[in-house]
């Protein structure tokens, strides 16, 4: 898996910026350097693992959503309250809810 770090370093400016966190704060927070912060969210250094887990724990966001490429695409077709919703659910409340509307799709109640 090629990671592309510059569309890392992206999300975490977007999710940083929309909790309106300042890159300073983050930095004093984790206790890392605000250039590395401005580097790692331009895509100009690869991000270190035990540091990118600090940050989406910051941050509160999941590592997978930063990592996958698709996840993009995924909330412009998803209304974003329940996109929010669903990834704070751990994966068996996930796999419910999947299976919930796979039933109401089914039986086609909507």
């Amino acid at each position: 898996m090629n990671i592309d770090f510059s569309n890392v370093g992206k999300r975490i400016q977007t999710t940083r910026m929309e909790k309106k966190i300042s890159q300073k704060e983050m930095a004093d927070f984790l206790g890392i350097s605000l250039n590395y912060i401005s580097k790692l969210e331009n895509g100009k250094t690869k991000i270190d693992l035990k540091i990118f887990i600090k940050i989406c724990n910051f941050l509160n966001i999941s590592i997978y959503d930063v990592l996958n490429e698709n996840s993009d695409n995924i909330i412009r077709y998803m209304d974003k309250d329940l996109y929010d919703l669903i990834i704070k659910c751990n994966l068996e409340k996930q796999r419910l809810i999947y299976n919930m509307v796979k039933l109401l799709i089914k039986n086609q109640v909507v």
